[in-house]
C-alpha cells in the first residue's frame, strides 16, 4: 500500500509499504479520507515535539473496517478513531482525562495513521474506546471532521463566555467554532487575513468579519466599544497573534490560546498589568471522550455544516503536494484519499 510517511522534521515522503497484519483483537481499516491538521504541519516544520517519526501521520480520518479480529467489531462499519490511546485505568483515563496519561501513543503521532490506504487499529484502543462507530448516514467528508469537532466542542466546555466572541483563523478550527459560537447564541467576530476564508465565516453566521489590517482592527474596537468578552485564537499563537489577542478582549475578559505554538514561544505578563485587567487566561486542547460522543451526535443530527470546508482533495501519490497546499493556506481543508 501507499503511505505518507514522516521521516523527519522537514522529510515527508511517499512510501511503498506491507498492509498491516493483524493479530488477535486488532482490526483494519480501509481508509477513505484522511484530513490534514495544523498540528502534521507544525510537526514537519519543527515546531512541536509530540512525534515519534518516523511514522504514517493522519488522525482526522474516515474509513470502513474491513478485517476484524475483534468479537465485538463488524466487518463494514464504517469509522474512525479516538487517536489518543491511553492506559485505560490510572486516574486521568478515569476521569476522562486521557490526554494526561503517562503512557499515551498517538494515532498518527506514534504509530501509524490514516495517510495510508490501509490503518491498524490495536485490540487496545478497541478496548478502551478508541475505535468511534457511525451509522452509514454520516458520510466519509463529515466524520472526518469528528475528531477537530471534539477539540473545539471540549474548549467550548471550558472557555468563560458573556455575549460576544472574536475568533482569530478562519481555518477549519476557526469555522467550526464559528458555527459553536452561534448556536450558543453568541455575537461572533471572525478576523483572518485571507478574503476566501472570511467569505466562508460568512456563509457559516459569522456576525462580522475582518482582515488584520490596523484600519480593520480600529474598526473593530469601534464597533465593539473596546473589545469583546471572549476571544478564542485558532490560529499559531506566534508573538503577532497573541498581541492582537489581547488587543480585541475587553477587562475582565476571557482569552483561550487554542492553537499551536511555534516552540519555545513564551507569553510574558505583567502581573500587575493583568491584575488589574483582570483576563482571564487559558489553553484548551485535544478533546475527551465525552466531547467526540457529543461531536459523533452533532454529526448524526446534521447540525453543523461541512461543505464548505472540506475543499482540496489529493490522492496519497499526491501527499507532498498536499501539504505544500495545506501550508500555503490554500482552500479551507486539505484531505488525502487512496
Amino acid at each position: 500500500m501507499k503511505a505518507i510517511v514522516f521521516e523527519k522534521i522537514q522529510q515527508l515522503r511517499i512510501h511503498e509499504k506491507p498492509i498491516p497484519t493483524l493479530t488477535t483483537g486488532d482490526v483494519l481499516i480501509e481508509i477513505e479520507l484522511c484530513g490534514i491538521c495544523a498540528s502534521d504541519l507544525a510537526a514537519l516544520r519543527g515546531d512541536v515535539s509530540d512525534y515519534a517519526p518516523p511514522v504514517v501521520m493522519g488522525h482526522e480520518l474516515a474509513g470502513i473496517v474491513v478485517e476484524s479480529r475483534h468479537p465485538d467489531v463488524k466487518i463494514g462499519e464504517r469509522v474512525t478513531v479516538n487517536p489518543m490511546l491511553s492506559c485505560g485505568v490510572c486516574p486521568e483515563c478515569q476521569n476522562d482525562l486521557d490526554k494526561y496519561c503517562n503512557t499515551i501513543a498517538g494515532i498518527g503521532h506514534d504509530i501509524d495513521g490514516g495517510y495510508a490506504e490501509y490503518m491498524r487499529m490495536p485490540k487496545h484502543g478497541v478496548d478502551t474506546g478508541k475505535l468511534i462507530r457511525v451509522p452509514d448516514s454520516v458520510p466519509p467528508e463529515e466524520l472526518l471532521f469528528l475528531e477537530p469537532l471534539g477539540c473545539c466542542l471540549n474548549a467550548m466546555q471550558e472557555t468563560l463566555f458573556k455575549n460576544s466572541v472574536a475568533i482569530l483563523g478562519a481555518g477549519p478550527i476557526g469555522l467550526i467554532f464559528t458555527q459553536l459560537a452561534k448556536r450558543a447564541g453568541l455575537t461572533t467576530y471572525l478576523l483572518e487575513p485571507l478574503a476566501h476564508r472570511r467569505a466562508v465565516a460568512e456563509t457559516l453566521g459569522a456576525d462580522l468579519t475582518f482582515d488584520t489590517s490596523s484600519e480593520a482592527i480600529a474598526q473593530f474596537q469601534d464597533i465593539t466599544h473596546g473589545g469583546v468578552d471572549t476571544v478564542i485564537s485558532s490560529t499559531t499563537n506566534k508573538a503577532s497573534v497573541i498581541a492582537l489577542a489581547f488587543e480585541l478582549v475587553r477587562r475582565g475578559g476571557c482569552v483561550n490560546f487554542f492553537g499551536l505554538a511555534p516552540d519555545g514561544e513564551t507569553l510574558n505578563i505583567n502581573l500587575e498589568e493583568l491584575h488589574y485587567a483582570g483576563h482571564k487566561l487559558m489553553a484548551s486542547w485535544a478533546f475527551s471522550r465525552a466531547s467526540l460522543e457529543e461531536s459523533r451526535q452533532l454529526l448524526i443530527e446534521k447540525a453543523l455544516n461541512f461543505e464548505p470546508l472540506l475543499t482540496d482533495r489529493f490522492p496519497i501519490e499526491q501527499g507532498l503536494a498536499a501539504f505544500d497546499n495545506a501550508g500555503a493556506g490554500l482552500g479551507v481543508k486539505t484531505v488525502v484519499h487512496p
